[in-house]
């Protein structure tokens, strides 16, 4: 081997490395193109092959039991050599593989076609191969299709390590997030504890509730396999768990929600909406009191979805006083982009903050 051809062939083992795919479970996308081709090529079986240094490997197998084999049984190692399909009629007549044990074998491979796996940068990973125990040829359509389905091999291949490089890629982003928010938290409660001013601590403690919502739902999306959904349920006890840090001690919450999964845009509005919720009832409903509870609770009835948050303290009475502020216009801007309604029901005791929207 030349210094060219061996260059070639370093720069093809790190890019079949680079995929990632050698050694990888069984998945069922090759497998249904090998069985595809050993179908419309009328052979018992049917290999997506890849050539690594001393051995081939086999992604898909059908009709065939070793999972790898030694580089010198290897027929597509001669078929990465080429620019169009392999074809061997009679495999015991071709110099190339009359001493190959899996030729000379009793029963042994007779026919052999493969197409090589191309990359878009013209390098040979490996080849999508058709066997038979006798001799014959392949037809016009049968080498044609041969071709194109080792086309879709190789997009496969090129898709699978997209999709892995976007995970990595989501990953550390999440990571540098994530670690942006904390700080941003960290920065707020340094503020606070600074600050001698009741109202400005007040201002900074609401603040912080809404980023710890932000930050709920990136965890919660972070964490999800479903894409930009996440179930409000557990997103919620997440948001709950970080208003709680900022409520007295003695004040308890109680939460029972129906699971629904919702887009991160509604989810981020229905964080905001608990969170005020939660926040101006421990600030207006237990003044004076040692004790309070707060429940939140969530349920499915006739197309709609009812969440309510409800503080057990003197109620709103005739006047909503502060309440009337940023908090619940907060609640009602959030609650129209979940296309619901805020109400305020009359209540003697306790404060009831119930929002409904329609399930799609």
């Amino acid at each position: 081997m030349d210094a060219d051809a061996k260059e070639k062939e370093a720069q093809r083992l790190i890019t079949l490395r680079d995929f990632g795919i050698l050694d990888s479970g069984p998945e069922e996308d090759f497998d249904a193109i090998a069985r595809l081709a050993a179908a419309i090529c009328e052979t018992p079986v049917a290999l997506v092959s890849l050539i690594d240094q001393d051995r081939q490997w086999f992604k898909a197998r059908i009709g065939f039991d070793p999972a790898q084999t030694p580089l010198s049984q290897s027929i597509c190692a001669h078929a990465i050599e080429t620019d169009d399909i392999l074809e061997i009629e009679d495999t015991s007549l071709d110099p190339r593989t009359t001493d190959n044990t899996l030729v000379s074998e009793p029963g042994g491979i007779r026919f052999y076609a493969g197409a090589p796996l191309r990359t878009r940068q013209g390098l040979a990973l490996g080849a999508l191969c058709v066997l038979d125990r006798v001799p014959r040829r392949l037809t016009d359509v049968q080498r044609q299709t041969l071709s194109v389905l080792a086309d879709q091999v190789m997009r496969q291949i090129e898709l699978r390590r997209a999709l892995a490089d976007a995970d990595v890629l989501r990953r550390e982003v999440d990571h540098r997030v994530k670690n942006s928010l904390q700080s941003i938290e960290a920065l707020i409660r340094m503020q606070a504890r600074q600050s001698e001013s009741e109202d400005v601590r007040a201002s900074l403690a609401a603040v912080q509730g809404r980023l710890a919502t932000v930050s709920g739902l990136h965890q919660a999306l972070y964490q999800t396999d479903t894409g930009a959904s996440v179930d409000i349920a557990a997103f919620l006890a997440t948001v709950v768990k970080g208003v709680a840090q900022q409520l007295p001690r003695y004040v308890k919450i109680d939460v029972d929600l129906a699971p629904l999964p919702l887009p991160s845009r509604k989810a981020s509005a229905l964080g905001m909406i608990v969170n005020e919720a939660v926040t101006n009832a421990a600030k207006y409903a237990f003044d004076g009191r040692n004790c309070g509870r707060i429940s939140i609770r969530g349920q499915q009835s006739d197309g709609q979805y009812i969440l309510t948050c409800t503080d057990d303290g003197p109620g709103l009475g005739t006047s909503h006083n502060g309440q009337s502020g940023l908090g619940l216009r907060i609640i009602e801007a959030s609650a129209q982009q979940l296309g619901g309604d805020m109400h305020l029901p009359h209540s003697e005791s306790g404060t009831e903050v119930r929002v409904v929207w329609p399930l799609d």
